[in-house]
């Protein structure tokens, strides 16, 4: 059977690859810094409380506040294509990021933490493609793809499918595998807004999440 989205290798076998891999990186606390600075002069993210997640910036504006984080994205010779800014509110706090999967065309992004990180996981779920094809797809909000409809079984997913891994994304950046389906899940002791910045590479590390 042709999957309803036939791309080489989407989505990602779990058995191959991993959910992510971290990066070290020493200039972080400076990264938070410059990009902390940014929000707060650019931004309405501590003043309102909208239910969307992702918010795409000028990478340009944030290239030029941010020059730390460009000087980084250059030691590890991954020039940038796009960058986002995730924001997780109060008004997610029940549900936290219903569970999904990446556009097929991206999967390895680098994700930076950067502000209330305490209590905050991702979890990666095993969830066969039989099963996302059953679940039909939709338009990616993000991009001009399409992508599975996992949102359906974001309440039911820890109960019917293996949790691959549940990570609290704190002190170092990742290499984020966003072909795997997986959610972002508040505990009780959250804090809002939650921030992380989500790089968009021009040439994309995906050896650094083979097994």
């Amino acid at each position: 059977m042709t999957n309803l989205i036939d791309v080489e290798g989407y989505p990602s076998d779990p058995k191959k690859q991993k959910p992510y891999h971290e990066l070290e990186c020493p200039v972080l606390p400076q990264i938070q810094e410059e990009v902390m600075l940014w929000v707060k002069q650019n931004t309405d993210f501590f003043s309102t409380k909208s239910e969307a997640f992702w918010h795409k910036i000028s990478g340009g504006s944030m290239g030029r506040a941010c020059p730390t984080l460009m000087s980084y994205m250059k030691s590890i010779k991954t020039p940038l294509r796009e960058i986002a800014v995730g924001v997780l509110t109060d008004t997610m706090k029940d549900d936290g990021l219903l569970l999904h999967i990446g556009s097929p065309l991206l999967q390895a992004k680098i994700n930076f933490p950067i502000h209330n990180l305490e209590d905050v996981y991702t979890e990666w779920y095993d969830v066969p493609v039989s099963k996302m094809n059953e679940l039909g797809i939709r338009p990616d909000w993000n991009s001009d793809s399409m992508i599975y409809k996992l949102y359906k079984i974001h309440k039911t997913v820890s109960r019917d499918y293996p949790c691959i891994t549940r990570y609290n994304m704190i002190d170092k950046p990742i290499v984020f595998n966003s072909w795997i389906a997986h959610r972002v899940i508040p505990g009780k002791s959250a804090k809002y807004p939650r921030i992380m910045l989500a790089t968009m590479p021009m040439y994309e590390p995906r050896h650094l999440l083979n097994k």
